[in-house]
């Protein structure tokens, strides 16, 4: 099972002139991707270009009460997207708001026939491991978009030296994600570079790969996405603070970015393929 390779939009955002993914249009960024293997696109907006350049749209969004699901919902899919991925609440949301969410999400995604993920995002309903993991047994058949950096970093995963440990308890979400987010993060960062040379990238390996692994005994015969979402540090006078960075006289904001975030982004889908393909022999034996 290889993954399907997608892209986050926000990859392509704010490269600078010397990335190899840079363009002077997105219609440019948008044409060089095949030739990378990569057929579709996540994105908040411009789905209806995306696909007029060949390529499939995935819709990303925001979904801040139980009311407005069917609504978001439909609106997706009248733009043609394949799937709907999505920030939930807000994080501070009680119980019963979580789980009024996902019967919306449920009954919606069921009555349109159309694929709804839940990310697993910091400031969001899926914050907190723990707590996401007591909704999936309240709510089995919800579906996620796993970003597992916000819970590297936010629920600090590797804190003791208890990476290992903590990893199969996450079981549930990850045989329940469809989609994988690639991002490597650390204990104090949400994107660090792969050649960064703490364990963070081993981690991020043996995380994909169970899930992967996991995902292919649910749904044996479903594909399994790929997308990395490599945010800039500052893009369109909008800061983001994700990339990692080193001060410079000459880029425009004051800061240079000190990885290019497409040649990383092309990096991140090799490792997932030997991830994918460690992952069917053994769910315990990561790729190297």
């Amino acid at each position: 099972m290889t993954p399907v390779r997608l892209i986050a939009q926000a990859t392509l955002e704010g490269l600078p002139r010397g990335s190899l993914g840079a363009r002077e249009t997105r219609e440019a960024q948008w044409a060089m991707l095949p030739a990378h293997g990569i057929t579709g696109v996540l994105a908040w907006s411009d789905w209806a270009a995306i696909r007029v350049a060949g390529l499939v749209p995935h819709a990303m969004g925001r979904l801040d009460s139980p009311d407005d699901a069917e609504a978001l919902v439909a609106a997706h899919i009248d733009a043609g997207v394949a799937s709907t991925t999505l920030h939930v609440g807000t994080a501070f949301d009680d119980d019963d708001t979580l789980d009024r969410f996902a019967d919306a999400l449920l009954e919606a995604s069921a009555r349109r026939g159309h694929p709804v993920l839940v990310e697993t995002h910091r400031a969001t309903v899926t914050q907190d491991a723990w707590r996401t993991l007591r909704w999936v047994e309240r709510f089995p058949d919800l579906r996620f978009s796993l970003d597992a950096s916000h819970w590297v970093v936010g629920g600090e995963l590797d804190y003791g030296g208890g990476f290992a440990d903590r990893l199969p308890l996450l079981d549930p979400v990850l045989r329940r994600s469809p989609m994988v987010q690639g991002r490597i993060a650390s204990g104090g960062a949400i994107q660090v570079g792969v050649d960064d040379p703490g364990p963070w990238r081993a981690h991020a390996i043996a995380l994909w790969t169970r899930a992967f692994a996991l995902r292919r005994q649910e749904a044996p015969n479903q594909a399994i996405t790929f997308c990395p979402e490599l945010l800039p540090h500052v893009a369109r006078d909008a800061w983001f603070g994700y990339a990692p960075v080193c001060r410079s006289a000459g880029a425009p904001s004051g800061l240079e970015e000190t990885t290019d975030r497409f040649a990383e982004a092309l990096r991140l889908f090799d490792l997932a393929d030997a991830c994918a393909a460690s992952a069917v022999d053994s769910l315990l034996e990561p790729c190297r």
